[in-house]
């Protein structure tokens, strides 16, 4: 069944209904129930359409359940030009804006119905996510994710091409690849009041030669700045420490360690600001000759432990490394000797 945003809908199992304000998924919609003022995921099979908001609107879209007419109620002072093709980001209701899941959604306000494919990238590897059509002036849900994953994705990669029945002046197709930086969700100043959402979403635009609103790129500089801030607000809970029985440096890796908040950080921005504590020890000890540092990395996937051994070699080689006494510190740790 066919349920669009702001269809009044009864349900089925009980008394009562109300207003359809988001769609979940394919078989889950969130209904404003006209009693209590209260939303309620309810499954579409449970519901029966009553009034439509989009009386006699079809559609040649697959995807029929997750594709919403974009509304001609303008809800922010943005101002867009028809004819484009947008992507958005928005947050999941219930939750705050910088931790919510975010729903990855097109948006078509053009004309001409849509063919499309959509692809993470990660590195040089693609995997299709999802294909499809959407018709003139609608949006679709395309996916979901957690703010945690995107820091594991690189890139999203766009391929559409624009059909119309009857006379029609073929348009070029659009392939265009946006770079992802993980950061920008969970700055809220990221989050802006469109034409298309009730809620405050990340809007960009893939029409034209390039994408207008881009995800901004972090630069080093940038991604220092944001460690800054973060350490700032969060206190260190432990710092290095010299062993006097051995006279060894000790430095915990684990974050936290370092930290005691990683609110707003993905895998890889944890990985990072561990490793720049990696380097900024091994900077502040590169001159005292014969001295031993002990880096506690942990077992974990090892990813950190690789990462430092890495390092090691490939910055560090004058120095030498083996693994830790693991009587003191079990698997879990590399010591350096300064030469």
């Amino acid at each position: 069944m066919q349920i669009n945003i702001g269809d009044k809908v009864r349900f089925l199992s009980e008394i009562g209904g109300g207003r359809v304000t988001r769609i979940i998924d394919a078989k889950t919609v969130m209904v404003l129930n006209e009693e209590d003022d209260f939303e309620i995921p309810t499954l579409k099979k449970d519901l029966v359409v009553i009034e439509s908001q989009s009386e006699g609107n079809t559609s040649s879209s697959h995807s029929l359940s997750t594709t919403q007419k974009v509304s001609t109620a303008k809800s922010a002072p943005l101002k867009v030009q028809k004819e484009d093709i947008y992507f958005a980001f928005v947050p999941r209701a219930g939750y705050e804006i910088t931790s919510s899941p975010l729903e990855l959604y097109l948006i078509n306000d053009t004309n001409s119905i849509l063919l499309y494919n959509f692809f993470n990238q990660n590195g040089e590897k693609f995997e299709g996510i999802t294909t499809g059509n959407i018709d003139p002036n609608s949006k679709i849900l395309l996916t979901e994710f957690d703010q945690k994953d995107l820091g594991n994705l690189s890139a999203f990669h766009f391929q559409i091409l624009y059909y119309q029945s009857g006379d029609f002046t073929p348009k070029a197709p659009i392939n265009k690849t946006v770079k992802i930086q993980a950061v920008k969700f969970y700055k809220s100043n990221s989050y802006k009041l469109t034409d298309y959402f009730h809620e405050q979403v990340i809007l960009h635009r893939l029409t034209g030669e390039e994408i207008e609103h881009k995800l901004d790129e972090l630069s080093q500089k940038d991604f220092n700045k944001l460690i800054r801030e973060k350490e700032g607000k969060s206190k260190k809970i432990e710092s290095p420490k010299l062993n006097p029985k051995t006279d060894i440096l000790e430095v915990d890796l684990h974050i936290n360690k370092l930290i005691d908040s990683v609110t707003g950080f993905s895998n890889a921005d944890i990985l990072n600001f561990q490793m720049e504590k990696f380097h900024e020890i091994m900077r502040e000890n590169e001159g005292k000759k014969g001295s031993k540092i002990v880096f506690i990395h942990g077992i974990g996937n090892g990813t950190l432990k690789q990462k430092v051994l890495s390092e090691l070699k490939r910055k560090y080689r004058k120095h030498s490394s083996q693994d830790a006494s693991f009587k003191e510190y079990g698997y879990g740790a590399t010591m350096v000797t300064i030469k």
